[in-house]
């Protein structure tokens, strides 16, 4: 039976290892390409603002060929850079979060077990 300590530790652990680790990622991404890193997150927020500019757009009288021309970095992006991040975010933080939790639950099981008895022959 484990100790609920260890069984409390392992998952948080790995939870704040995916946390830094993917904002790590993400940060280190700004700086390598020099823009937002092609999350989901950023990828609506980009959307929202295209639908924002279409529709002033529409309301400055632009054509639709103009309106069209108006489009979001994700549809501009190469395909290679997504395919990039997503074995970033999916291999090496999963891998970061299977080291997290082996560290803490070996840590966790080394500060809670008892140490045997001294041999007192």
């Amino acid at each position: 039976m484990a100790n609920p300590i260890v069984t409390i530790a392992v998952p948080v652990a790995g939870i704040l290892a995916a946390q830094i680790g993917r904002r790590a990622a993400e940060v280190g991404w700004g700086a390598v390409f020099g823009e937002d890193a092609p999350t989901t997150k950023a990828d609506k927020a980009a959307q929202k603002d295209v639908a924002k500019r279409r529709k002033q757009a529409k309301k400055d009288g632009l054509s639709k060929a103009e309106i069209a021309q108006i489009r979001t970095p994700q549809e501009e992006m190469p395909v290679w850079k997504p395919m990039l991040w997503a074995v970033i975010s999916g291999v090496l933080l999963q891998g970061l979060r299977m080291v997290a939790q082996r560290g803490a639950k070996s840590g966790a099981e080394r500060l809670t077990t008892r140490r045997p008895r001294a041999n007192r022959g």
